[in-house]
């Protein structure tokens, strides 16, 4: 098992925007979580912090300060920006504020933790079909199509069935840990809902090169309780993170003392 550390680096907002310039990123729909993806590959390759997060309580408008898991500590991270990033990406971190501490190796069984998750709570459908929403319009999609969890579940149940999308959200974290093991939640609450646009570059039709794709996912921070089942499980899921966009800067579980 590789070490696992948690790391916090400063980026630099105006190094960011000229980042997305050089990539040809459409930068008035362009999240700030992709900006931050994009920097740590071309700062630190394979060894970029994933699953990361922003915090937004930190932004002063010059900097946006990252956490992130990965299995390198700072001195490796700064030597391969050293060697691979070219001096416009270098010059984006604030290397006298990289800071780095070695997660614990495993957690004891039965510890008990409190979190903090920034998820984007998506389901993709096995199958196509129809549904109706509130308001008895119809509903269709496709076979493997992605849907906000909420909506997967409103747009099956009978009109007079009202679902809260908090208690969708918390079903679909729920299962997200039975899926994954390790821990099992045992409070869960719903601190922040939005629903934000993602651009990310994707193949266009075969040629080799990349276009802008925007999409409207839910954005949800969940906080809670949980409970260690299996420690080291739970390390492998710290290192994963949970559900999916890890790239916009979702999926980062933080846990501290309960």
């Amino acid at each position: 098992m590789s070490d696992l550390h948690m790391v916090q680096l400063g980026l630099d907002a105006k190094g960011l925007t000229t980042l997305g310039k050089m990539l040809h990123l459409p930068l008035d729909r362009t999240d700030t979580g992709y900006l931050v993806h994009c920097a740590l590959g071309e700062l630190f390759g394979d060894d970029a912090p994933q699953p990361f997060s922003i915090d937004h309580d930190a932004q002063n408008g010059r900097q946006v300060r990252v956490l992130g898991y990965t299995a390198a500590d700072a001195d490796t991270l700064q030597s391969h920006a050293q060697l691979d990033a070219s001096p416009t990406v270098y010059e984006i971190g604030d290397w006298d504020g990289l800071a780095a501490k070695p997660m614990p190796q495993t957690f004891p069984d039965g510890m008990a933790l409190q979190f903090e998750l920034r998820a984007c709570p998506v389901v993709r459908k096995a199958s196509a079909g129809e549904g109706v929403n509130h308001n008895g319009d119809k509903r269709t999609w496709t076979e493997g199509q992605e849907l906000d969890a909420y909506l997967a579940e409103a747009w099956t149940r009978p009109a007079d069935d009202d679902v809260s999308r908090e208690e969708v959200y918390r079903e679909w974290l729920r299962r997200q840990f039975e899926i994954r093991g390790g821990a099992e939640p045992q409070s869960i609450g719903m601190d922040r809902f939005s629903i934000e646009r993602m651009t990310r570059r994707v193949p266009k039709n075969g040629t080799g090169e990349r276009k802008a794709d925007t999409l409207k996912r839910p954005d949800v921070t969940l906080t809670g309780t949980l409970r260690v089942t299996d420690g080291d499980a739970f390390v492998d899921l710290l290192r994963s993170g949970l559900g999916r966009h890890k790239s916009f800067g979702y999926g980062m579980l933080k846990v501290r003392r309960a």
